[in-house]
């Protein structure tokens, strides 16, 4: 292991020297700056860490937060196991096809490299929980970084082991989902089971204490205690408990390395086409394409046709006239369909949402004296959280818009559209998606906002203002990125490192207060109406001036599109930096 082990350190060192020599650049320069202002605002001592450490210190917090990293990480172990269609186990790059396959190393030494790897970003990633999520002092905080350490590292080695399984004949790759399904249906009958209890509990604590019974004993304390020993461990308050908590966690650590170096899975066919087709596209800089006769139907050797090899289920018919608009949404929505949504992840979501619709559902019939259950007020403030992240922070997470196409800028020329229209067609696809999310949650706001007590008329007022909000925020993310490439994130890549995290941070900033901008003349428009609507019948409408602002944002995001689209037309290719 001595060469691969070498050859890890010399790549983190050489990533080290590409990251300081691109600091000459006052882009990335200042987003360094930024970055470290932002994590030193977590470093520093803060005034409420010792009563944070206080809280986190009581036995029902601490069981709390255990049972929910449990349901977590359980969560994460049946999702797994589900049928997938993803490529091969292990992903490697045409470097490592081109030197370690042809080397004198044994499978095992491969598969020990991209362990390896792997622990990096883990150790990175538990270091920055470990600022944002710590109880009290850092230096104190060392038994949650080890935790969760332990936690990634066993996350990383089930995840490779489930998708090595899945490329094996061995009886493992049914074992594992018979198992999460078997663990499944214990966990949901003992909840069943003990529903006319639970429900009858008054006190949250012994609500609290019912659940951990529930999860420290029979049939569901067995299912559950690998993930419960696995979630105990950041939590723990002394060394001497880490030390006890530690056992448990480390044979679960060592039997899934042992099962990961000892698959008998072939990896190397797959990884070196998938290995070819990445360097195809960076070579070409252009769209996949498919290989001729790629989704043609073909004849076998007795002369009968075949079926197509794969078939991608469209969102709608597109029909051969029409706006250029409605082609490139079609286009997007599949390529959202190939890159966010398989099938692990429709009966992922399929399941947890009707989990989680039975026990609102349940609930909300559970209440005393003809008001709705505790349940219900819970699901509504559930939908509002999630109403307001989608709203403010899914156009900076959904990026299937001009963002990812602006590589191909070369090939968008091309196109006998104009940039107005390209543009508008490029952020339609986000927009209705994260608005048909807004719209859900907002349905769900109106149907347990009784408990909260919440007018349905300023549910209706969101609603109608939610599309031009949300057209507004992806219009400027792609101006951000027609007008400053450097500073946006183009192509399907991932930068990564506290200089971008600060470019980030910045570019925030700035559209916030370009939607308060955008927002402006909306809402003096909506408050004229209101008033209007005031002085004529008394009254304080919402509903109207609601009405009148989102028209407003509307005509807004047409006017902007059409200045984004003009400023696309005049935009060299050479412009579009090459992405790291």
């Amino acid at each position: 292991m001595s060469p691969l082990l070498y050859l890890t350190l010399c790549s983190i060192r050489n990533r080290m020297r590409v990251r300081l020599k691109r600091l000459k650049e006052p882009r990335y320069f200042i987003g360094l700056l930024a970055g470290l202002a932002y994590f030193y605002i977590f470093l520093r001592p803060r005034a409420g860490s010792k009563a944070l450490a206080e809280l986190f210190g009581t036995s029902n917090v601490l069981f709390a937060i255990e049972l929910a990293g449990a349901a977590f990480l359980f969560l994460l172990f049946a999702s797994a196991c589900l049928p997938s269609g993803r490529g091969p186990a292990l992903n490697f790059t045409p470097a490592d096809i081109q030197f370690l396959f042809p080397a004198p190393l044994r499978r095992k030494d491969v598969l020990q490299y991209k362990v390896i790897r792997s622990l990096v970003p883990i150790l990175i990633s538990s270091a920055i929980m470990t600022i944002f999520f710590r109880r009290g002092n850092l230096p104190d905080s060392w038994m949650f970084f080890a935790g969760m350490s332990l936690i990634f590292m066993a996350i990383n080695l089930y995840t490779m082991g489930v998708s090595l399984s899945r490329g094996s004949r061995s009886a493992l790759r049914w074992l594992l989902p018979i198992l999460a399904a078997g663990a499944t249906i214990v966990l949901a009958a003992t909840v069943m089971l003990d529903w006319g209890t639970l429900t009858s509990l008054s006190s949250p604590k012994e609500i609290l204490a019912e659940v951990v019974r529930m999860a420290t004993t029979g049939p569901a304390g067995i299912v559950l205690w690998p993930f419960r020993a696995l979630a105990r461990l950041p939590l723990t308050r002394t060394p001497l408990d880490f030390l006890r908590a530690l056992p448990g966690p480390a044979v679960i650590l060592v039997l899934s390395y042992y099962w990961v170096i000892q698959s008998k899975t072939s990896f190397e066919e797959a990884s070196a086409e998938l290995a070819e087709k990445i360097a195809r596209f960076l070579k070409d800089g252009k769209l996949w394409r498919p290989k001729p006769g790629a989704g043609r139907q073909t004849s076998n050797t007795q002369g009968q046709r075949s079926t197509p090899q794969s078939a991608k289920l469209t969102p709608f018919r597109l029909s051969l006239e029409g706006r250029p608009e409605t082609a490139i949404l079609w286009k997007n929505l599949i390529s959202v369909g190939r890159n966010l949504f398989s099938f692990q992840t429709f009966i992922f979501l399929g399941a947890f949402t009707g989990v989680g619709m039975g026990f609102i559902i349940a609930t909300f019939f559970s209440g005393r004296d003809g008001q709705a259950g505790r349940g219900s007020i819970l699901a509504g403030v559930l939908c509002g959280m999630i109403y307001f992240v989608t709203v403010m922070l899914g156009p900076q997470i959904a990026r299937n818009d001009l963002r990812r196409d602006l590589a191909n800028l070369d090939v968008l020329k091309t196109w006998p559209i104009s940039g107005s229209a390209l543009v508008r067609g490029e952020v339609l696809a986000p927009a209705v998606l994260l608005t048909g999310i807004a719209w859900l949650c907002a349905f769900g706001g109106l149907v347990f906002g009784i408990s909260l007590k919440l007018p349905p008329s300023w549910i209706v007022a969101a609603v109608l203002l939610t599309p031009g909000v949300i057209l507004l925020q992806l219009l400027a993310q792609n101006a951000i990125a027609v007008v400053w490439p450097s500073w946006a994130m183009i192509g399907p890549g991932r930068a990564r490192g506290i200089d971008v995290m600060g470019q980030r941070l910045l570019m925030m900033a700035g559209l916030v207060l370009v939607l308060a901008a955008a927002l402006l003349p909306a809402a003096i428009a909506g408050g004229v109406a209101g008033l209007g609507i005031h002085l004529l019948t008394g009254g304080i409408p919402i509903v109207v001036p609601a009405l009148v602002a989102a028209a407003m944002l509307l005509c807004e995001a047409f006017v902007v599109s059409g200045a984004v689209g003009r400023l696309l037309d005049r935009t060299d290719i050479s412009a579009i930096d090459a992405q790291e």
